[in-house]
């Protein structure tokens, strides 16, 4: 299977306007208008099962977060954690909140597509979000 793991950086500063930022809302039909983030980061539609938010304004919480991509973050372990760019660290630090969104490709479909798309670009929405890496791995 082919997975791609996108970060994103946001320079929201409290769990107040983070959640704001993040959550959608609906019409009065049901329809979704797509959150802050998604209009910010150019994208229509994920699937919230695929999607993490981590604090990371602390060093202690930048190492653990980097500590958690290298180890537990996916599945394939070592050969994700090679493909890490090694300025990561660096670029996280200017975030207070870092979000990361999974896709996938299966014998069933391709979950949230649109961020194979993302590989190799860099993204900046209204100076709320910024694309920070895309890591594309196979198991």
């Amino acid at each position: 299977m082919k997975h791609v793991v996108a970060i994103w950086g946001t320079t929201l500063q409290t769990d107040e306007e983070l959640q704001s930022f993040l959550q959608p809302e609906y019409t009065e039909d049901g329809d979704v208008i797509p959150s802050g983030f998604m209009a910010a980061a150019g994208l229509d539609w994920v699937d919230e099962d695929f999607f993490e938010v981590h604090a990371v304004a602390q060093v202690e919480e930048r190492a653990a977060f980097l500590a958690y991509l290298q180890r537990e973050c996916v599945s394939a372990g070592e050969s994700f954690a090679e493909k890490i760019p090694p300025n990561l660290s660096g670029e996280i630090a200017r975030f207070p909140t870092v979000i990361l969104l999974y896709g996938q490709v299966t014998n069933y479909g391709t979950v949230n597509e649109a961020l194979f798309a993302l590989t190799g670009e860099q993204h900046v929405g209204d100076g709320l979000v910024e694309l920070l890496a895309t890591i594309e791995y196979e198991e």
